[in-house]
């Protein structure tokens, strides 16, 4: 019997003002269509919403109090899809609302707090998506593929301004999630943080953001930080999540020519790892995640890595379990022979630690050797050549890449004095006159380190490339080459430098695995050298991982294991 006053309550204006909306949720697409200020489709809005709850016998509270609350949150589109600020109202009943039906798998993990799995590892892939781009298709159906042979849980994060994620028929908006996430802990998802899709360096200021081992920034510019910290507190990783959504402008920058996801991995022993899923904007959207390769939105397992480039070696001071996970295995097999790369590129090998020039004045030092005797330069070199042998595949080339610890050997035969190093003193004049041969004959005095590992080595490291100074070695377009000692005509090298080059490069030499652009900088294998001790740090274990695609990930070494 009140079936028909009901319906009208509500003008003709305010039922098309309405439809609209829930269709686009855009007031400005709104405004645009029908001719009308975005002021006018708001109080159309809410005039509407007054006379559903006229019509159920409610009286509404007063117009002037409704039209400061959150208009767009009301008709069924959650603000993770809408983006802008959350509201400040409690949210009316769908009744009330205009019986708008949630639509199915919406859901908002807001101040979400997950504990760590009873058995085995929980997984989640997380990627953003900017407002008003468009979805790489291929990118985003080979991402549900993925997640759907791993298990994992697909978490879409909303990037830039206020409007609804483009949609058509991907289903991408019944992922999206908003808020604050927080895995056992160990990974906080920052689902909370409004930053601008074009900033080139979106960790900037977060320093302060160390609640959990990793944090994951959603937004399009891969970037990854090992943060300063305390030796205490343990692994300290920022990273942003890569987008599912191309750029709204495409440009040159290598920041945004990649499309990209982040998959987490939290296991029931508390430790976490976080690898980037990363693919071309201009390709199909194919990537691949240590053996399993995904194109076409099929997953092929078993699949090769282009090449490892492990953090800087120092053999010295190698950490066993280090050593153990990349190379030697046990109860499982080794990182190497898990992912069995075509290319195996080495940074620092030998560190030189008994002759460092550092302790040259340091009577201490030269004592405490003498007292473990220690201090052997030609032990700790065949020791490393050693090393180089042992790790050697059937499978991979081993690359040695010019390093400023391996040419320390050519500093300490320049200044030293071997009458004062009666330890060394065979040794360094063999290696001096080897030295002397090579200038005669013209040859550059730089490949002296190779000429003596070879030497000492038993089979003169058949099989191991060394790298000369001026020489490229480009792996799936990744220049693997620089360790990152040398910039430009001599200067010192540092990651600005190395950024303005525009190329895409994996370095050593820092020992703090970082992604900036298309520069990837590699761990280490002990973050307890001497030289560094202290009680902070900013160093971290790890590996760079190089595919066919030329995409790239980090590797780091927590609770034991790479992943």
């Amino acid at each position: 019997m009140n079936a028909r006053p009901q319906r009208l309550l509500i003008t003709p204006q305010q039922a098309a003002v309405h439809e609209l909306f829930v269709e686009t949720g855009s007031m400005s697409d709104v405004a645009r269509t029908l001719g009308l200020s975005q002021i006018r489709v708001r109080e159309a809005l809410v005039q509407y919403q007054r006379n559903v709850m006229r019509s159920h016998g409610l009286t509404p509270p007063p117009l002037r109090e409704m039209l400061r609350g959150d208009v767009v949150t009301r008709f069924g589109i959650s603000r993770a899809e809408i983006g802008g600020r959350p509201a400040k109202h409690l949210q009316s009943d769908p009744v009330i609302s205009g019986n708008v039906k949630e639509i199915v798998g919406r859901s908002v993990m807001r101040g979400r707090q997950a504990a760590p799995p009873l058995s085995g590892s929980r997984r989640l892939i997380v990627t953003a998506a900017e407002t008003g781009a468009p979805v790489h298709l291929g990118f985003w159906n080979n991402l549900q593929a993925f997640a759907a042979r791993t298990g994992a849980e697909l978490a879409v994060f909303r990037v830039g301004e206020v409007g609804l994620i483009a949609d058509g028929q991907t289903g991408l908006r019944s992922h999206l999630r908003d808020g604050l996430v927080n895995l056992a802990d160990v990974v906080e998802i920052a689902g909370d943080l409004r930053l601008a899709p074009n900033a080139t360096r979106p960790l900037a200021g977060l320093e302060r953001r160390r609640t959990a081992g990793w944090t994951v920034v959603p937004h399009p510019t891969v970037q990854l930080e090992t943060l300063s910290r305390v030796r205490a507190e343990g692994l300290k990783v920022h990273l942003t999540s890569g987008a599912v959504t191309l750029p709204k402008m495409r440009g040159a920058s290598l920041a945004r020519s990649e499309v990209g996801a982040v998959i987490i991995e939290v296991s029931n022993d508390g430790h976490a790892h976080c690898r980037h899923l990363l693919a071309s904007a201009d390709g199909a959207g194919d990537f691949q995640d240590l053996k399993f390769r995904v194109s076409g939105a099929s997953v092929f397992a078993g699949c090769r890595v282009e090449a490892l480039t492990f953090g800087d070696i120092h053999h010295a001071h190698l950490d066993p379990e280090v050593a153990r996970a990349t190379w030697k295995g046990g109860r499982s097999r080794s990182l190497v022979d898990e992912l069995r790369p075509r290319f195996m590129v080495f940074h620092d090998v030998c560190d030189f630690e008994a002759r460092n020039h550092h302790h040259a004045a340091d009577p201490h030092k030269r004592f405490a050797q003498l007292v473990a005797a220690g201090g052997d330069v030609r032990r700790e070199m065949a020791a490393s050549a050693a090393f180089l042998g042992g790790t050697r595949r059937k499978f991979a080339r081993s690359v040695v890449v010019g390093s400023n610890h391996d040419l320390a050997l050519l500093r300490w035969l320049r200044e030293a004095d071997f009458r004062d190093d009666p330890t060394n003193a065979v040794f360094f004049l063999e290696a001096s006159l080897a030295l002397y041969k090579r200038i005669e004959a013209g040859r550059p005095v730089d490949g002296i380190f190779e000429q003596m590992m070879r030497h000492l080595a038993a089979d003169e490291l058949g099989g191991v490339r060394f790298l000369k100074p001026e020489e490229s070695f480009q792996v799936a377009g990744v220049e693997c080459a620089i360790h990152g000692h040398q910039a430009s005509d001599g200067r010192r090298g540092s990651m600005p430098l190395f950024e303005r080059l525009g190329i895409n490069a994996t370095l050593g030499h820092t020992h703090r695995p970082t992604t900036r652009g298309g520069i990837y900088c590699a761990g280490v294998c002990q973050t307890e050298l001497e030289y560094a001790r202290g009680p902070l740090t900013n160093w971290a274990v790890g590996h760079v991982v190089t595919y066919a695609t030329g995409a790239r990930q980090h590797l780091f070494f927590n609770g034991g294991r790479f992943f």
